[in-house]
């Protein structure tokens, strides 16, 4: 198993999923620009997910 790059912090795989999980149900709707289960314009709970994913170079940044 290969180290993080310096800057990453690993995750446990439940949390990781948890996170993924959480990322699949707060996407933005297309046509409202709004989180599809809560409703909210930049909804708080998809983008702590997302920045956590990318902090353990589980989710690219630039993709």
């Amino acid at each position: 198993m290969t180290s993080p790059p310096p800057g990453h912090a690993p995750i446990p795989e439940e949390l990781a999923r948890r996170y993924w999980e959480a990322v699949a149900v707060h996407g933005d709707d297309p046509a409202t620009d709004m989180c599809v289960h809560c409703r909210r314009s930049r909804c708080p709970d998809w983008a702590y997910a997302v920045e956590q994913l990318i902090l353990a170079d589980l989710l690219d940044p630039d993709a």
